[in-house]
C-alpha cells in the first residue's frame, strides 16, 4: 500500500500511499505510516504542477488583466497562511499539525493526526446518526469557542469542508485561510468589512457564500463580528440534519447576485413565521433545537446567539451527550472521577439499558475503545515485573476500563478485535517496545483483573479462534484455581474467580487435548475439590465432574485412579453436597461410557452413598427419602447388572454319562455338537497292525584298546508276549515270500519281540501311544531305516553295523498269526530292553 520513499524530508520519513483517501480542495490527503514509530497520519500534499497549468488554461480563456504568475503567487501565500495558523493553535477539537508545512519544487505538504473524511465526503448513511451530529455540532462549537474567547478569531471559513473527522469519530476544525484575527484588526476595519476585496477566480480562494452571513454581502455597511461564524454554524447544521442539503444554494458558490436571489426566497420562508411553524422549511432538524435555531439564524448580528449560549442550551443538556464529552476530556480527569464516570456507563435504568449501549457504535469503537485499551496498558506499564500488585483504585480502574473494553468488543468484528483488543492486552509482544509485557502484567495484577477476564470468556470464545482461546484458558487455570490467601474483597474475588471458571469448563473441555486433561486440568479441580471449604465451588467441582462424565472426557483409569480417592475422602455431610454427590455417583454407576466394573462399584460408590446418607443430619425425613431412593436406584441398577450374568436356572446331569440332559428341542440341537464321536461308539477295524521293516539298533560297543577295561554286561530281559484285541485261531507261522525257513524263523523272532515290547508299553500313559493303539487301522508302514537313525546314539565313534535283511522282509505283515519262536538272530544285534525302549520312544 505504501510505496513513495524519499530521501529527504516528510516523505522520508512516513511511508506514504500512492493512493489518496479523499479530496479536500485544494489539498489530496493520502493515509501514510511513520516509518519509526508506526503511527498512522494523514499528509496533505498540494501539486504545484498541476494547479500551474489549470490556473494558465483558466487565464487563458479570460480577459482577467490579473497576471496569472500573479494569482499563482497569491494562491500560495494564501496556503501557507492557512497551515501557518493550524499549527498556531492547538486544542483538542482543533485538527492536530504532526510536521509543518514543506515545500518543495512541485509539492506543498504536511502531515497530520489520521482523518478519514470531512463532512463533505461523509458517508450520511453510515456514519452520521442524530447522536454523532450532536456530538460533533458540540465539538466544533467548542473550537469556535476557544477561537472566540481565547484567541479573539474569527473563523470566517465554516463550511463542510473545513470539518475532518478522525480516525475516532471526533471533528477538527481545520481550513484557517480566511481566518480574521481582530487583535490584528481596527474597529475601524471591523465596521468597513467587504468580501468583495477577497475575490478571486480560482475556487478554492473564494469564500463559500452558501455558509456566509448576509450581512457581509448584502448589507451597505458590513460588520466583522462573532455573529458571522454562527450565522455559518447555523447553516451546517441544517446540511447535516438534511443529508447535505444547503440552505442557500446559489448555482455558483461564488457568485455574490445568486447569493442574494437565494437569500431573498429564505428570508421569505423563514423571518415571517414562528419556530413551531418551520417544521416544513427546517425538514428533519430536531424539534428541541426550534428554540434556538432561529436565534442561530437571526437576520443580525446582534440579535443572534453567543458561542457559549449555544453550548449551554438544553441541545446539550443530554446525560448522553455530557457523557460523550465528558470522553473527549477523560485524560485531564482524577481517577476518582475516572472511576465514577466507568461505573456510571455500565449502570441499567429503568429500561434495563446502560449509557455505554446508547452511545453510537462508531464512537464505542472509534473513540471509547481505543481510550480505555490505552488507559489499561498505560496504568500496567508502570509495573516493575510480572509479580508487583497495584494499589486498590489502580486495581479498580483497570478492572472497569477493561470490562468496558470487553463490552464493546462484544459488537465489533473479529478482526477488528483481534487488532485493537487482542495485540494490545492479550498477548506479550515483544516488538512493542513501549508496552511489552501487557499481558503477563494484566494476569498478575490482581484477582479482580482475573476476574474482569474469566467474567467475559463468552466474548473472548466468541471472537477469538479456537487455538487462542484453549492457550489463554490454560494460561488462566492454576491462577484461577489456586488460592492467593488474600483477605476480605480479594478473597471474596478468589471464590467467585474459582466458581466462575468452573462454570465455564463445560464450553471449552471438549477442545482441550486429553493429555492435558488427565494430566494438568484433572489433577487441579480435583485438588481444589479436596482443599476448598466454600460451598459454592464444591458444588461447582462435583458438577465439573459429571459434565466430564456426560461428555465422555475423562475414563474409567482417571475415575479409579483419581477421582475415586479424592471422593472417598470427603468430609462435609451438608445436604447440598450429598444431594449432588448421590445424583453423580448414580450417574457414575450407570454410565455406559466409563462401563465401571461392578465390583469397583460395589466398593466405592455404595458403601460411599449409604455413609454420606446416613451422616447427613441437617436434612428432613422427605430429603432423607429422597437420598435413599436415589442409593435404592443405584442398588437396584447393580442387582440388575448381576443377574443379567447369572444363568436362569442351575444345569442339570445325566446320571449315565454326567452330561447335561435336554429339556426341550432347542436345547437337544444345541447340545448335538459337530465333534468326532465317542469312541466307544466307534466301530474297531481289525485289531492286526501293520508292521514296517525295523532297523536295529545298536549299542555302542569299545574299540579295542591296548589295555581293555572290563566291560558291565548288559541287564537282559525276557520278551514279553504280545496279546491281540480279539482272540484269533493259531495260524500257520508267517513266511515271507522268497525267504527260505530260516529267514522266515528269524523275522518271527522279531516280531515276537515287537509284541512284547508293545504289550509292555499298553499301560503306559503316553499319549501318542493310545492314540496308534485306538486308531483306526491304515495301511501305514514304519521306515525303520529312518526311526532307526533318530534313536541311534550319536556319541559314539564306533561304526554302525549293516544288516542286509532277507528279500520281502518290508511287506506288510499281519501280526494275528500265532506266535513264531525267533530263531538265533545276529550276535551284533542287541535285544536288550535298552532296544526295546528306543524302539518304544520311537513308536
Amino acid at each position: 500500500m505504501f510505496k513513495l520513499s524519499f530521501r529527504t524530508g516528510i516523505r522520508a520519513s512516513y511511508n506514504v500511499s500512492d493512493n489518496p483517501t479523499f479530496v479536500s480542495e485544494p489539498w489530496y490527503i493520502y493515509p501514510a505510516k511513520h516509518k519509526a514509530s508506526g503511527r498512522i497520519v494523514s499528509v496533505f500534499i498540494f501539486d504545484k504542477t498541476k494547479f500551474e497549468a489549470q490556473v494558465s488554461r483558466l487565464f487563458s480563456n479570460s480577459s482577467s488583466a490579473k497576471n496569472p504568475k500573479v494569482i499563482i503567487s497569491e494562491c500560495y501565500e494564501l496556503i501557507k497562511h492557512e497551515v501557518n495558523q493550524l499549527s498556531k493553535l492547538k486544542h483538542p477539537q482543533i485538527l492536530q499539525l504532526y510536521e509543518v508545512l514543506e515545500e518543495t519544487k512541485t509539492k506543498f505538504l504536511f502531515v497530520s493526526e489520521k482523518v478519514t473524511c470531512n463532512l463533505q465526503t461523509i458517508d450520511f448513511g453510515k456514519e452520521l446518526d442524530e447522536l454523532s451530529i450532536q456530538k460533533g455540532l458540540l465539538q466544533t462549537a467548542k473550537a469556535l469557542q476557544f477561537l472566540h474567547n481565547f484567541c479573539s478569531i474569527i473563523h470566517f471559513n465554516l463550511q463542510p469542508t473545513s470539518i475532518f473527522v478522525n480516525g475516532q469519530g471526533d471533528w477538527k476544525l481545520s481550513g484557517f485561510k480566511f481566518l480574521q484575527n481582530l487583535n490584528e484588526i481596527s474597529p475601524s476595519e471591523r465596521e468597513n468589512f467587504y468580501i468583495m476585496n477577497n475575490s478571486s477566480m480560482v475556487p478554492f480562494a473564494n469564500l463559500n457564500l452558501n455558509f456566509t452571513a448576509p450581512e457581509l454581502i448584502i448589507d451597505s455597511s458590513s460588520k466583522l463580528d462573532f455573529a458571522n461564524d454562527i450565522w455559518s454554524l447555523g447553516c451546517i447544521i441544517f446540511y447535516l440534519y438534511n443529508n447535505g442539503e444547503q440552505l442557500i444554494n446559489c448555482f455558483d458558490s461564488n457568485s455574490i447576485s445568486d447569493y442574494k436571489t437565494e437569500f431573498r426566497k429564505f428570508e421569505m420562508k423563514f423571518y415571517n413565521h414562528k419556530p413551531t411553524e418551520l417544521k416544513y422549511l427546517l425538514k428533519n432538524i430536531p424539534e428541541k433545537l426550534y428554540p434556538i435555531y432561529s436565534q442561530i439564524l437571526a437576520r443580525y448580528p446582534h440579535d443572534r446567539i453567543t458561542i457559549d449560549q449555544f453550548i449551554d442550551s438544553d441541545f446539550f443538556n443530554g446525560s448522553l451527550i455530557r457523557a460523550m464529552l465528558f470522553v473527549d476530556e477523560f485524560t485531564t480527569k482524577t481517577i476518582e472521577e475516572k472511576l465514577i464516570f466507568l461505573s456510571g456507563l455500565l449502570e441499567t435504568n429503568d429500561t434495563n439499558t446502560n449509557l455505554l449501549a446508547q452511545f453510537p457504535p462508531a464512537f464505542r469503537s472509534s473513540k471509547l475503545l481505543p481510550l480505555l485499551v490505552d488507559l489499561v496498558q498505560h496504568e500496567l506499564s508502570v509495573l516493575n515485573g510480572n509479580t508487583q500488585t497495584v494499589d486498590s483504585q489502580t486495581d479498580n480502574l483497570i478492572s472497569s476500563s477493561l470490562d468496558i473494553v470487553f463490552k464493546i468488543s462484544g459488537s465489533i468484528s473479529g478482526l477488528t478485535f483481534q487488532d485493537k483488543v487482542y495485540n494490545s492486552l492479550l498477548k506479550d509482544d515483544s516488538k512493542n517496545k513501549q508496552y511489552p509485557k501487557t499481558f503477563s502484567k494484566l494476569l498478575n495484577a490482581s484477582v479482580k483483573t482475573r476476574l474482569t477476564v474469566v467474567e467475559n470468556y463468552s466474548i473472548l470464545q466468541e471472537k477469538l479462534n479456537e487455538k487462542q482461546f484453549v492457550d489463554l484458558f490454560k494460561v488462566m487455570l492454576e491462577l484461577a484455581m489456586t488460592s492467593t490467601g488474600g483477605e476480605g474483597q480479594a478473597k471474596q474475588d478468589q471464590i467467585k474467580l474459582q466458581d466462575t471458571y468452573l462454570q465455564y469448563l463445560p464450553n471449552v473441555v471438549e477442545k482441550i487435548e486429553f493429555p492435558y486433561i488427565k494430566n494438568t486440568l484433572f489433577p487441579m479441580i480435583c485438588q481444589v475439590f479436596k482443599t476448598t471449604t466454600i460451598l459454592s465451588t464444591k458444588l461447582s467441582t462435583i458438577q465439573t465432574f459429571e459434565v466430564m462424565v456426560d461428555k465422555k472426557i475423562i475414563d474409567k483409569i482417571i475415575v479409579n485412579d483419581q477421582l475415586f480417592p479424592v471422593l472417598k475422602n470427603l468430609k462435609s455431610r451438608d445436604k447440598r453436597i450429598v444431594k449432588v454427590m448421590l445424583n453423580f455417583f448414580m450417574k457414575l454407576s450407570k454410565s455406559e461410557h466409563l462401563s465401571l466394573p461392578l465390583e469397583a462399584v460395589v466398593e466405592s460408590v455404595l458403601p460411599q452413598c449409604l455413609s454420606l446418607a446416613f451422616s447427613c443430619n441437617d436434612c428432613t425425613q422427605p430429603e432423607f427419602r429422597q437420598m435413599m431412593s436415589i442409593i435404592n436406584d443405584i442398588q437396584k441398577h447393580l442387582i440388575d447388572t448381576k443377574m443379567e450374568d447369572l444363568p436362569v436356572s442351575a444345569p442339570t446331569h445325566n446320571r449315565a454319562n454326567g452330561s447335561h440332559e435336554a429339556t426341550n428341542f432347542e436345547e437337544l440341537i444345541s447340545s448335538q455338537a459337530i465333534t468326532e464321536g465317542n469312541k466307544e461308539h466307534i466301530l474297531k477295524g481289525p485289531s492286526s497292525k501293520t508292521i514296517m521293516q525295523p532297523r536295529p539298533i545298536l549299542k555302542p560297543s569299545p574299540s579295542p584298546r591296548a589295555t581293555p577295561k572290563p566291560r558291565v554286561p548288559p541287564k537282559t530281559t525276557s520278551p514279553m508276549t504280545l496279546t491281540p484285541h480279539t482272540a484269533r485261531k493259531t495260524g500257520s507261522p508267517l513266511s515271507f515270500g522268497a525267504a527260505s525257513n530260516a529267514s522266515n524263523s528269524r523275522n518271527s523272532k522279531l516280531l515276537n519281540t515287537l509284541n512284547s515290547t508293545y504289550e509292555s508299553k499298553a499301560t503306559d500313559e503316553d499319549d501318542e501311544f493310545d492314540n496308534f493303539q485306538e486308531a483306526p487301522i491304515t495301511n501305514t508302514t514304519i521306515n525303520w531305516s529312518s526311526a532307526a537313525a533318530k534313536t541311534s546314539p550319536t556319541a559314539t565313534e564306533t561304526p554302525r553295523m549293516t544288516v542286509s535283511y532277507p528279500p520281502g522282509f518290508n511287506t506288510v505283515l499281519t501280526p494275528n498269526s500265532n506266535k513264531i519262536p525267533m530263531s538265533k538272530t545276529n550276535n551284533n544285534y542287541n535285544t536288550s530292553s535298552n532296544g526295546n525302549d528306543s524302539l518304544l520312544d520311537l513308536i
